[in-house]
C-alpha cells in the first residue's frame, strides 16, 4: 500500500509538472475596449476636418482638463475673418477686410453660410447684359485701389456690385443676378473661406424666367439652382 501510494504522489507530481510548462493559449482578437475602468485614449487627426496636420491626443469622456466632454466634439470651423479692416500684414501683402482669408477645409460654402463670403466683398464685372454671361470677380478696396482676395492688384473695374443671398425671393424677369457656377466642376460648392474668395466661378447674367421656387433661368446661360444665386443690393463705379 505504501509502494502505491507512493507511485500515486510521484504520478500527480508529474501531472502538475505537465500543467506547468504547457504554452499559455493565445489571446482572442477584439475591437472592444478594455472593460476595466481605466479611460481608454484615442488618437484624433484634425487634418481629416480642418486641413491641419496637428494630432491631438483626448482621453474618451473626458476633456484636458479631465471633466466630462460631450462624445462627438466637433472642431469649430473658422470663417469670417477677425473683424479687422482691410490692411498689409509684416510681409506687407495686403488682406482684405477680416484678414487672411482661412484656407483650411470645413463646411460647404452653401447659401447657409452666405457662400462664405465676407461683408468686405464686392464683384467686379464688365458688365451684365441679358443673354451674355460675365465673369465676377469678388474684390475689395485698400488705399483707394482695388484687390483681388489673393492680395494682388484687381484689372481696372467697369462696374461694381454689393450682394446678399437670393433666399426665398421671387425673381422677375430682366433681374441682374451674380451665382455660382459649377458648369466647370463636379461640386456644387466651394469647401474652404479662401476657395469661395477667389474662385473664377462667380458668374453675372440676366433672370429670364422663374422656373420653380428652387431654379431660375438665366437668359443665354440656362438654369441655376437659387441657392447659388445673389441678389444686387448696391452699384459702385471703379
Amino acid at each position: 500500500m505504501v509502494t502505491l501510494a507512493c507511485a500515486i504522489v510521484v504520478l500527480a507530481g508529474c501531472d502538475k509538472l505537465k500543467k506547468k510548462h504547457e504554452p499559455d493559449p493565445e489571446p482572442v482578437g477584439s475591437n472592444e475596449p478594455p472593460k476595466s475602468g481605466h479611460s481608454v485614449t484615442v488618437l484624433k487627426d484634425a487634418a481629416a476636418s480642418t486641413g491641419s496636420s496637428t494630432t491631438h491626443v483626448v482621453a474618451v469622456g473626458s476633456n484636458e482638463e479631465g471633466s466630462a466632454a460631450p462624445a462627438a466634439a466637433k472642431p469649430e470651423h473658422v470663417m469670417g475673418g477677425n473683424g479687422a479692416p482691410a490692411g498689409r500684414g509684416d510681409d506687407g501683402r495686403v488682406h482684405g477686410p477680416g484678414g487672411p482669408a482661412y484656407m483650411g477645409r470645413g463646411v460647404s460654402c452653401d447659401a447657409a453660410h452666405d457662400h462664405c463670403l465676407r461683408d468686405g466683398v464686392w464683384f467686379s464685372v464688365n458688365n451684365i447684359i441679358a443673354g451674355k454671361q460675365f465673369r465676377a470677380v469678388p474684390v475689395f478696396e485698400f488705399e483707394k485701389k482695388w484687390w483681388t482676395w489673393r492680395g494682388e492688384p484687381a484689372d481696372d473695374p467697369v462696374k461694381l456690385y454689393k450682394t446678399q443671398i437670393a433666399g426665398n425671393a421671387k425673381l422677375s424677369a430682366g433681374t441682374p443676378v451674380i451665382w455660382f457656377s459649377n458648369e466647370s466642376s463636379e461640386t456644387k460648392w466651394a469647401d474652404s473661406e479662401y476657395e469661395a474668395l477667389v474662385s473664377s466661378r462667380w458668374e453675372a447674367g440676366v433672370v429670364e424666367e422663374m422656373v420653380s421656387p428652387t431654379t431660375v433661368m438665366i437668359k443665354g446661360s440656362g438654369t441655376v439652382p437659387m441657392d447659388t444665386v445673389r441678389l444686387i443690393t448696391e452699384t459702385r463705379g471703379p
